[in-house]
Order: C-alpha cells, then structure tokens, then sequence
C-alpha cells in the first residue's frame, strides 16, 4: 500500500510546475493574444523548458483553454458566492436577491472578466472549445447556483418559479440589460454605479414576472 504520507510531497513539484506555468500565461495571452503568445515567451516566464511545458499540456492550444478555464472559474466563485448571499427570509429576501444579483453582474464586469472576455472572444472561431469551456466553466455553475436559490424563493411562497433554471436565465438577461452596449460585450469593465443601476432595475422586472 502507498504511504499516504508522502504522496502530496512526491506530487508537489508536478503540481507546483503546472500552476506556474497557468500563473505565467496569464500575462503573455493578455498582452499579446493567442497568436502572437509563444510557448518560448510562456516557458521563459515560468521558469521551465519548452519540453516541459508541452509535457504538461500538449501543447499551445490546450494551454490556452485550461487558462481560460482557471480564469473563469476563478470569477466564477465569487459570482457563486454572491448568489448564495440570497436570504430566504420575508424581511430579508427581496433586498437580497438586488444585492447578490449586483454582485454577481459586478463579477462579471471586472478589469480581469473584461481580459478573459476580449481574449476569448478573439479564439472561440478558431477554436469552438473554447466556448465548452467557458459554459462549463463560468455559465453553468452560476446557472445552477442561481436556480437553486430562486426554487427556494419559490417553496417559500415568496415567488411562482415552475422552471428555475428558465427563471434564473431571464434574471441574469434583465440583470445585464444595457451592459453589453457599455461593457462592448464584456471587454471592457462597467462602472460600478452603471451596474448598480442596470441591475435594479432588471430585478424590478423580474419580480413583476415572477412575485407570488
């Protein structure tokens, strides 16, 4: 049998290289684009060979998507963790449900969300993957997230949702209305108070449709 008290420290330097080379993409992708980024310029800022990275992740392409993936799924988590910020209290709900809402709209309309947004849209014609990965990454989490707490809204008298997951699709289209004209389709951040604003007002909407 394996000493399981070894085998995080035998690991550790594979896994250490991995996350340095992500941490080193990062920069080159966002200055230069997928095109113009080399492996070379990659490897020279993580402080690896080239073989090592190819080794790691096959190659550029694939390299690029699992960076989108972290990147995504790093905005993700705060877009979560504001979702789950919805009370299911009759004095508290309504208030609630504007504050997350905003916050997860604001996570997706930061400086870093801007990057991912520009540099993805650039590659998703060339590489439809890409798409997968950022439905996968950042849209479905936040749709079931989202889903689950509206059905609660629901079972607690407070909205009519039969289909949550519809319900929490419509609330993030309304939430972003006019956003995607300020932000250029999410390249470039939206002032927060623009934010504030929009969202509210979605809201205000949705609640329309959906209050019990």
């Amino acid at each position: 049998m394996q000493d399981m008290s070894t085998a995080p420290t035998a690991s550790r330097p594979t896994t250490d290289r991995r996350q340095r080379i992500l941490d080193a993409a990062g920069p080159v992708f966002g200055e230069h684009g997928y095109e113009r980024a080399s492996v070379d310029a990659i490897a020279k800022a993580a402080q690896v060979s080239k073989p090592t990275i190819y080794s790691h992740f096959g190659g550029k392409d694939q390299l690029f998507r699992v960076w989108v993936g972290e990147v995504a799924r790093q905005t993700t988590e705060d877009a979560v963790r504001a979702v789950h910020g919805i009370e299911v209290t009759p004095k508290k709900w309504r208030a609630s449900l504007v504050s997350a809402t905003t916050d997860l709209v604001i996570s997706w309309h930061t400086e870093c969300a801007a990057s991912l947004a520009r540099i993805s849209n650039a590659e998703v014609g060339r590489d439809p993957e890409i798409f997968t990965v950022l439905r996968e990454s950042a849209h479905e989490p936040v749709i079931e997230a989202l889903a689950g707490r509206l059905a609660m809204l629901g079972n607690a008298g407070f909205l009519e949702v039969p289909d949550p997951v519809l319900a929490a699709k419509q609330l993030i289209a309304l939430a972003r209305t006019e956003l995607d004209d300020i932000s250029e389709f999410g390249t470039k951040p939206a002032p927060v108070t623009v934010v504030r604003r929009v969202v509210k007002v979605g809201v205000e909407t949705f609640l329309r449709a959906y209050a019990a």
